[in-house]
């Protein structure tokens, strides 16, 4: 099937009126290539340009869908090849540049359309990492975003909710945050530096289930965010006044796999149990992005989607996912560490 013509706006002047409100000119420059990378990455998508979509993603890239399953990059490029998608548009909501400019995390609106019919708007996260000089994407994490869902309070940035996706672009300018370090010097040591990014994502988890907020506040990066089941961005703030409110009575990590990129990166991908007053909620996949600050691993961002297996795609999946209820007991699990030179 021939490539569709390109429906996806133009983004790079986004961050010419993201400085005029008050982003540094500089760090709104530094997110020139990002936005324009999202950009590029959609018109592969929606043109079908498997050659293209293999270019911009890593040996490594995975894909966690609006249902919580997490396919292998075999799978994606099909996908692409495939034409199943009509149009694809992302429009960034915030850009964040992390580990000297070597990585970044993009919140965005995902716009689709299928076989002409409009999609559910998607919150979408992509995770970048630089190398030589190049962008290319390593993990794709997007969920439904939910009208009347989750806390109404602190929400991070404005977020459109519910309805279907549009063929036309909205006005909007993206928040720019920039947090290069200082990332001290790194572990000699790789085992022990795998060793120390999984215990700071399971500490993590624990610091909110002992209610330690401390701890908690010791974790967690200067610029962190969490993206809940609802496809709503929440502050750092509101994070810490649910960890000082006892919120959660559970919330453990089964981690399915661990990556590291470089020296201040990894990227953990896991099944999520909470209890909440003592009532389970639904079993969620998880990503934690995690950069190494001082010396010491910190989370920058949390990721949570339902676990649906009755909706998408029934192949392709990287590894084995359910739904349910979160469990008091650990179930066993399948841990993968796959570390990458600087």
């Amino acid at each position: 099937m021939a490539p569709r013509l390109f429906a996806v706006c133009a983004l790079l002047a986004i961050t010419s009126s993201t400085a005029a409100q008050g982003v540094p000119a500089s760090d709104a420059a530094r997110a020139e290539p990002v936005i324009a990378f999202e950009n590029a990455f959609a018109q592969a998508f929606q043109g079908c340009d498997r050659a293209a979509a293999d270019r911009m993603t890593t040996k490594d890239f995975t894909f966690t869908d609006y249902n919580g399953m997490t396919y292998s990059r075999a799978w994606f490029l099909d996908t692409v090849e495939s034409c199943a998608r009509s149009l694809v548009r992302i429009e960034p909501m915030h850009v964040s540049l992390n580990d000297g400019d070597r990585a970044a995390l993009v919140i965005s609106k995902y716009h689709q359309f299928v076989r002409d019919e409009p999609m559910p708007i998607h919150q979408l996260t992509h995770v970048l990492v630089r190398h030589d000089g190049v962008w290319k994407l390593a993990h794709h994490h997007s969920a439904v975003m939910q009208s009347g869902a989750g806390p109404a309070e602190g929400k991070a940035f404005a977020q459109l909710q519910g309805g279907p996706s549009t063929k036309q672009p909205g006005g909007f300018s993206p928040t720019i945050a920039r947090h290069a370090g200082p990332a001290g010097a790194p572990e000699a040591d790789r085992v022990a530096m795998e060793k120390a990014a999984f215990n700071a994502a399971l500490t993590y988890a624990a610091a909110f289930q002992n209610c330690q907020t401390p701890r908690v506040d010791r974790l967690l990066a200067a610029n962190y965010l969490i993206s809940g089941f609802n496809g709503m961005t929440y502050t750092r703030a509101w994070m810490i006044d649910g960890t000082e409110e006892c919120y959660h009575d559970l919330q453990r990590i089964d981690p399915l796999q661990l990556r590291l990129y470089g020296d201040n990166m990894a990227i953990l991908l896991g099944r999520y149990h909470q209890f909440v007053y003592n009532r389970p909620t639904d079993l969620r996949h998880l990503t934690v992005v995690l950069f190494r600050e001082g010396g010491a691993w910190r989370v920058a961002y949390h990721y949570s989607t339902t676990f649906n297996e009755n909706v998408g795609s029934p192949d392709g999946k990287l590894f084995y996912s359910t739904g349910g209820n979160s469990t008091l007991v650990d179930l066993p699990f399948p841990n993968s560490v796959a570390p990458r030179a600087p």
